[in-house]
């Protein structure tokens, strides 16, 4: 059973700026990547609820089994991309503060889609809910933000050569089976799934520590040029190779094997295999690369795709109404379905819904939602200034040298105040003395000094007598 998820929000916007200041537009999305995620939605809707009649690819139910396990393996791949977005800043200017902004954001993030994944899975459908994987996907990846794409690519072929098999091996020697449904069978496969982190770590359909080979090749292509059309030409077709030489290696050796050994070598959706999964990972690649032709440098099947890309601009809240819609229908609209009607529905109504909403009212619900909760605090107001001297209303008299700022006040002129300025050094005349070269009044004869002040004596009052 292919159970694919839901991803976050891939474009980056700009955060708020502080009072005082003006706001910073938002980056444009990628559309290419809306595309692409809106695909993997439709891909999807068919794995949970298409009910496939034909067997020629061509037909109109006969590519169905595209969405067996690849849809899900597109989006993590795409929520890799995102963290790119969302890191772009802190990792082009290097900036540790930025850096720990943003990873403080996506613990927030991590947190909100493990207790929606919970909110979800509670309403008793048989897709199994990826959001929990996704928030520990998030965290795992924290450590890898920094690295360039060839480091990333590096570390996700360590990936990819080790923890499908030390996964599959352990499943095996704790359950004695590597199958996803194996935790199912056994009390410790019990015990391990009602913990939170050690199901999504290890066990189901997206264990963690497999699966964190989708997010570094999405994070690394998300640190690529994408605008490119030299780097999307190499995304379709490098991804394409990956796929070809991965998926037909293991069919060679699963066919040639039994037992054990084909369980970790097979391409079966959702075995998660290192064949499989490197071939999921070069079909979401090319697919990625693809999207990104098609919206860059055919402008009609930009507009053309409108729909699409809506669909994937406002995923969470897609996925997340698409599990209720399932809800509502019953199991037996995934386990048997009579008929495509529920998907056709699902389908129109999703796009019809997704466009009006992006047009009208912009980000999706649930994505401006978390947007709202993770965004970062505003930055205090600075202090106000003090300015001196003050603005007057009527005009300065000749020889008027303006207030004096108090000691310790920096001095700061305001715009169009006559104050004269005086040479640094000079001391300013006494009275009866005569006044420095360059100052006001220079080459006068001061007046004389004017009589000190007389203060007059205090008057005599009789004593008080004494008292009594």
């Amino acid at each position: 059973m292919a159970t694919p998820p839901a991803a976050p929000s891939a474009a980056a916007s700009a955060p708020s700026s502080g009072p005082g200041t003006a706001p910073r537009p938002r980056t444009p999305r990628v559309v290419g990547v809306d595309t692409a995620r809106g695909l993997a939605i439709l891909g999807m809707f068919v794995a949970h609820l298409g009910l496939e009649r034909h067997t020629g690819f061509l037909t109109p139910t006969g590519w169905f089994w595209l969405a067996d396990g690849r849809p899900s393996a597109l989006f993590a791949t795409l929520a890799g991309t995102g963290l790119a977005f969302m890191t772009k800043k802190a990792y082009a200017t290097g900036d540790a503060a930025e850096l720990a902004v943003q990873r403080v954001r996506l613990l927030k993030r991590s947190a909100i889609l493990l207790v929606l994944g919970w909110v979800l899975t509670a309403l008793g459908t048989p897709v199994a809910v990826i959001l929990g994987a996704y928030a520990v996907l998030f965290v795992l990846a924290m450590p890898f933000l920094r690295m360039r794409p060839a480091a990333l690519l590096l570390s996700a072929g360590v990936v990819a050569l080790v923890m499908p098999s030390l996964v599959l091996l352990s499943r095996y020697a704790l359950l004695g089976a590597t199958s996803p449904h194996a935790y199912a069978w056994e009390p410790a496969g019990q015990v391990a799934i009602v913990l939170p982190v050690i199901a999504d770590l290890w066990s189901g359909y997206y264990p963690a520590l497999s699966w964190l080979l989708y997010v570094l090749v999405g994070l690394a292509v998300g640190r690529m040029a994408m605008q490119r059309w030299q780097t999307q030409l190499a995304l379709l077709l490098g991804g394409a190779a990956v796929a070809a030489v991965a998926y037909l290696s293991g069919a060679a050796l699963e066919r040639s094997t039994t037992g054990l050994v084909q369980d970790v070598v097979t391409i079966e959706p959702h075995a998660d295999t290192t064949f499989e999964m490197v071939g999921n990972v070069g079909f979401a690649v090319a697919v990625l690369g693809l999207c990104l032709l098609l919206t860059t440098a055919v402008a009609p099947l930009r507009v053309l795709l409108t729909p699409v890309s809506a669909m994937g601009a406002m995923s969470l809240t897609v996925y997340s109404a698409h599990i209720v819609y399932i809800a509502v229908l019953g199991t037996d609209a995934v386990w048997n379905p009579v008929s495509n009607q529920p998907l056709i529905w699902l389908v129109v109504g999703s796009m019809v819904l997704a466009t009006v909403w992006q047009v009208t009212l912009g980000q999706g619900p649930m994505e401006r939602l978390i947007h709202r909760m993770i965004r970062p605090p505003a930055p205090p107001a600075p202090p106000a200034q003090q300015t001196w001297p003050p603005a007057q209303p009527w005009p300065a008299q000749p020889g008027y040298q303006g207030p004096q700022p108090p000691s310790g006040t920096p001095y700061r002129p305001t715009p169009g105040y006559p104050v004269q300025q005086h040479p640094v050094g000079s001391p300013p005349a006494q009275p009866g003395q005569p006044v420095p070269p360059g100052w006001p009044g220079a080459g006068q004869q001061p007046g004389p000094a004017a009589p000190p002040r007389q203060t007059p004596p205090a008057p005599a009052y009789p004593p008080s007598p004494p008292p009594r």
